[in-house]
C-alpha cells in the first residue's frame, strides 16, 4: 500500500467525513464502554487511527487522557476542533512512543487500512507501548482479501478484510490473549471487534 495515496484520499475527504460520522452508533458505544470498564479512572490510553476526533472525544468525555495518532493531517485538523489531547500525525507501523507507555489502545477501523503483509508489525508496536497487562481494542471488517476500492465519499481507500481466525490468529501471535470478541452490523458493513490484553513479549 503506497501510505502517500491513502494520507491523500483521507485529507481528500475529511471534512465530509466528519459531518457524516459525527455520531458514534450505539455498537460502537457498547464497545467503547466495555474498553473503559478494562481501565483505571483517569488513565492515559492511545487512539491509534483517530481520524476525526469523534471516539477520543467520547473517550475524553469519559475521564480519559487520550493521545491520537492518525497518518492524515487533514483528519487531524477535523479532531482538533474536538479533543483536548495530544494529536500527532504517525504511521502505527512506527509508534515513536517509548515502551510501556499506554494503559490501553484504541483501534477502531484502523489496521483495516494497513495491508495484511504489515498489521503483525503494527500490533507488535501496539504490544509494545501498552504496560503489562494493557488493553486492546481492536476493530476490524469481517471478510477476506485486501484491496483498493471505492466505497464511499467517491475516494479510493485501501482495505484489508479478515475472518474471525485470521484476525485471532493475528492477535494471538503478536502476544495478546482475547478477553472479548463480538460481531457487530453497521449498514453493509460486518465488523470484528476484540477486547484483548498483553500477555507475552512479542516475537
Amino acid at each position: 500500500m503506497n501510505r502517500q495515496r491513502m494520507e491523500a484520499a483521507y485529507d481528500r475527504v475529511a471534512a465530509q467525513y466528519a459531518e457524516q460520522n459525527a455520531i458514534m452508533s450505539p455498537q460502537l458505544v457498547e464497545r467503547a464502554t466495555r474498553f473503559l470498564a478494562h481501565l483505571e479512572p483517569g488513565a492515559h490510553i492511545l487512539d491509534a487511527g483517530c481520524g476525526d476526533g469523534r471516539h477520543m472525544a467520547w473517550m475524553e468525555a469519559h475521564g480519559l487522557q487520550v493521545t491520537g495518532i492518525d497518518i492524515s493531517s487533514g483528519m487531524l485538523a477535523q479532531a482538533r476542533a474536538l479533543v483536548r489531547g495530544e494529536l500527532l500525525q504517525m504511521d502505527m507501523c512506527q509508534l515513536t512512543f517509548p515502551p510501556a507507555s499506554f494503559a490501553g489502545v484504541w483501534c477502531s477501523a484502523s489496521l483495516l487500512h494497513i495491508p495484511k503483509a504489515q498489521a503483525p508489525e503494527a500490533l507488535r508496536e501496539i504490544h509494545r507501548v501498552l504496560i503489562p497487562g494493557g488493553t486492546l481494542h481492536l476493530g476490524l471488517q469481517e471478510g477476506e482479501g485486501e484491496r483498493w476500492e471505492v466505497t464511499r465519499f467517491d475516494v479510493e481507500r485501501f482495505f484489508a478484510r479478515y475472518t474471525l481466525e485470521e484476525a485471532e490468529t493475528l492477535l494471538t501471535q503478536a502476544g495478546f490473549a482475547i478477553d472479548e470478541r463480538h460481531r457487530d452490523t453497521t449498514g453493509p458493513r460486518h465488523w470484528l471487534n476484540f477486547l484483548a490484553r498483553t500477555v507475552s513479549e512479542n516475537t
